[in-house]
This record gives structure tokens, C-alpha cells and sequence, in this order.
């Protein structure tokens, strides 16, 4: 497994990962891409091991931070197990520390370096909360994929098979109305979309 999941992340980054993982008796599993979650933390149960569990069609750097925000569960449950929230205090303080680790990694690029560093100050539950990190991360995987808050107001669009009017934008959400309901719902920004013609 180690050497499959060290081909999927940047390059010069699995030995802080091994070292990461080590102390830890925890099985990384690649899965099929799933549609509300990209990575997964499972603490052991009976006949069931620690696990980690990682869309397989993640880019490089997008696998790194979603396997580092992983990493920080299983230490914080090593730590607390089930007294502490998901992403409480202890988790934000360790996936801080991590991030802080990664941004001194010379192998890494200069602008994810920066950008995790500024995000380990308020280490969010989701990059999709970080419009700076997550624009990074577009860029470095040369995605050419749509995000809502690249649309203009009164845009349609498809989000989650859904078809949506985009009618206003907040700080990290738009307010968009269901075209099937007349629902309103608050989107993230950087939420992947289809533009409707």
C-alpha cells in the first residue's frame, strides 16, 4: 500500500507521511471517488482495523492535505478518542501542527507552502471554506472545473444533479434558489458546478 499511495502524493512528501503514520496501527485504503466526502477517518471497532480511506481520483496536492486532515483525527483520537469534537480545539490545534510541518517542506510548491501555513492559523473542517487555499490548489492542479462563485448572479447551473439560480453571493457562500422547488439553499462559493446555457 505504501508504495502505491507514495505515487499518488507530491513528490518528497511520503517520508513526513510515513512518519506520521507510524506510531499508529491504521490501514490507508484508496476508494471510488464518492460524491459528499473525499477522505475518511474510522477508529477501530471489533474485527475492524483503524482506517483511513481516500478517493483514488484525488491530484497530488489536494490527496496530501485531505490525508494530513485525516492524520489529525487519528492522532487527536489516539489522544481523546470519543471525549473531544470531530473538528474541535484539539483536532484544529493538530491539523494546525501538521500544516505548519508540511510548510517548511522545500519539496512542496512556494504558493501551497504559503497557503496552508495561512490556513493552519484557522484550520477549517474543509478547504472548500478557504477560498485562498482552495484557488491553490485549483491552480497547481491546472483544473479547468467551474466553481460557483465563478458564476455572475443569475446564472443557472447544475449542482448535485440539481438545477440552480445563483442570486447572490456572501462571504464564503451563495444564496442559490432550487429551480425544480423555489427553495433557497446557501451553497459554498467553491463548489464544483455545471453552467446551464
Amino acid at each position: 500500500m505504501s508504495a502505491t499511495l507514495e505515487s499518488m502524493l507530491p513528490a518528497n512528501t511520503w517520508p513526513i507521511v510515513a512518519g506520521w503514520l507510524a506510531p499508529f496501527p491504521c490501514s490507508v485504503l484508496m476508494t471510488r471517488p464518492r460524491k459528499t466526502k473525499i477522505g475518511d477517518f474510522r477508529p477501530a471497532r471489533p474485527n475492524r482495523p483503524t482506517t483511513i480511506t481516500l478517493n483514488r481520483d484525488l491530484a497530488p496536492y489536494q490527496m496530501l492535505l485531505t490525508l494530513t486532515h485525516e492524520i489529525a483525527h487519528l492522532i487527536n483520537w489516539s489522544q481523546n478518542g470519543r471525549k473531544v469534537a470531530p473538528h474541535g480545539p484539539e483536532w484544529r490545534a493538530c491539523f494546525s501542527d501538521l500544516l505548519r510541518t508540511l510548510s517548511e517542506t522545500s519539496a512542496l510548491d512556494p504558493r501551497f507552502r504559503s497557503a496552508i501555513l495561512h490556513h493552519a492559523k484557522r484550520p477549517r473542517s474543509s478547504a472548500l471554506y478557504d477560498e485562498a487555499l482552495y484557488r491553490v490548489l485549483r491552480h497547481l492542479e491546472d483544473s479547468k472545473q467551474t466553481v460557483l462563485g465563478d458564476l455572475p448572479e443569475g446564472a443557472g447551473f447544475l449542482f448535485r444533479k440539481r438545477a440552480f439560480t445563483k442570486i447572490s453571493s456572501q462571504r464564503s457562500r451563495c444564496v442559490c434558489c432550487a429551480k425544480d422547488t423555489g427553495s433557497r439553499y446557501r451553497i459554498a462559493k467553491l463548489a464544483p458546478v455545471s453552467p446551464l446555457p
